[in-house]
């Protein structure tokens, strides 16, 4: 029997975003985060439609991202080799973004009980490590990387050399709390028996 992973991260931190004429910044238990990204104009729509164009951005970006090394809390990750896209991956992320946006919540847990290995599982991935990052409010996939980044646990997710394959995904229902919830699956599989 193969061993497998799982991580979660979870949002711990809780997050007020504060618009004012220069932008949107973030802040954290209302202090500025250093280093944090400023966002001049968010969009009036949200970017949650993933085209082939819009996954080669996103593919692109975190490859940009994991190919420098960086810290993620207090631990130091040296680069990481290129993800590519699963779509296996992209339905379960899009099922957890779809729970999380029809049903007002925000958690790795899903409303009937699944966590995202069980529902990577369901999606048809045969998976050895697998982990989460869920997130709620930001425009852009670039925002929301870009957010990540910033919690340890997130970009830990991110820089695991371990992951080779990604699904992204986000849902807008603009009667919920957040409007838009994101997530994303990173996985590794199984070699074929």
């Amino acid at each position: 029997m193969q061993a497998k992973t799982v991580i979660n991260s979870l949002c711990t931190l809780s997050m007020l975003l504060v618009i004012s004429s220069c932008g949107v910044s973030d802040y954290i238990n209302n202090k500025k985060i250093a280093n944090a990204p400023v966002y001049k104009s968010p969009l009036k729509t949200s970017e949650c439609d993933f085209n082939e164009l819009r996954v080669k951005r996103v593919v692109n970006y975190i490859n940009a991202m994991r190919a420098q090394a960086r810290t993620c809390g207090n631990t130091s990750y040296p680069t990481a080799p290129a993800i590519k896209w699963n779509n296996s991956l992209s339905i379960a992320a899009k099922t957890h973004a779809d729970d999380m946006a029809k049903n007002n919540f925000f958690r790795h847990k899903g409303s009937l009980g699944l966590i995202a290995s069980d529902r990577v599982s369901n999606a048809g991935y045969n998976w050895k490590t697998v982990a989460e990052n869920i997130a709620g409010g930001t425009e852009t996939p670039e925002q929301t990387i870009d957010q990540w980044l910033l919690s340890a646990g997130h970009c830990h997710n991110l820089m695991n050399k371990m992951h080779t394959d990604i699904g992204l995904a986000c849902t807008r229902n603009d009667l919920s709390d957040y409007r838009i919830y994101w997530t994303l699956v990173l996985a590794s599989q199984n070699p074929p028996n």
